[in-house]
């Protein structure tokens, strides 16, 4: 009698944890995600980030993808700095994409050394990323990721973070920005050059450089804006 009250006990343990589990299975079926909205990426689509992110088998369980990206290591993707992702709902998840800050690179030992305003080297690729300019002229050795480049003259990355600004507000894009030892600034456009000097933060001169490009396509050689003014109407190209 004894041993059949406890076989009973036993089998009722075992129905209620099966009920219980039964019961946790479908409460974590409930947090399915159906809908992921992601925000901040620009060098990535959507669906990118999506695919490097959800790799797990349990990634589109809602609480687990929640947990696993915020409290554990997360997979890195390159010239992503951080991710971070909320809870909509049950069945919606937003992520948020903080992309590296990143104003130029360098070539160097056939990689493409991307780096912050503070001349901070924060990706190494073989990838060259459109709408970055690279950037020539500055001298280095030893460069070691996530520290600063080692330039003798650390005004530079300002006037690169400056320039670039600028460029990027009139749409400008060169192939590349071009320092010489004064830190006297050239741009280069394909075949074209054009010497904007030591005096680069001058909107103006950007803005009169905006309205001569059309008229360097083709053109092999330089033209020199380095003394500008607005009065002045023409100014000089030197072909090659």
């Amino acid at each position: 009698m004894e041993k059949q009250g406890k076989r009973k006990k036993f089998i009722i343990l075992l129905i209620i944890l099966g009920i219980l589990l039964l019961g946790f299975l479908a409460f974590l079926q409930m947090f399915t995600i159906t809908q992921v909205e992601i925000e901040g990426n620009e060098r990535y689509t959507a669906e990118e980030i999506k695919t490097m992110l959800m790799t797990e088998k349990y990634d589109y369980n809602t609480l687990y993808f929640y947990w696993r990206m915020n409290y554990q290591d997360a997979e890195e993707i390159p010239f992503v700095d951080t991710i971070e992702v909320t809870i909509i709902n049950k069945n919606k998840v937003k992520i948020k994409v903080y992309e590296k800050d990143m104003i130029g690179y360098v070539k160097h030992l056939g990689y493409y050394l991307y780096f912050d305003k503070e001349g901070i080297v924060v990706e190494s690729s073989t990838e060259q990323i459109e709408g970055i300019p690279r950037i020539k002229g500055i001298a280095f050795d030893n460069v070691e990721l996530y520290k600063r480049l080692p330039v003798e003259k650390k005004e530079v990355f300002k006037k690169i973070l400056n320039l670039t600004k600028l460029l990027a507000k009139y749409e400008i894009a060169p192939d590349s920005i071009n320092f010489s030892k004064n830190l006297s600034v050239t741009l280069s456009f394909k075949d074209a050059n054009v010497l904007l000097g030591k005096d680069i933060e001058n909107d103006e001169k950007i803005v009169k450089l905006k309205q001569l490009l059309p008229d360097l396509e083709g053109l092999k050689g330089t033209l020199d804006m380095e003394n500008y003014d607005e009065d002045i109407k023409n100014f000089t190209f030197k072909k090659d």
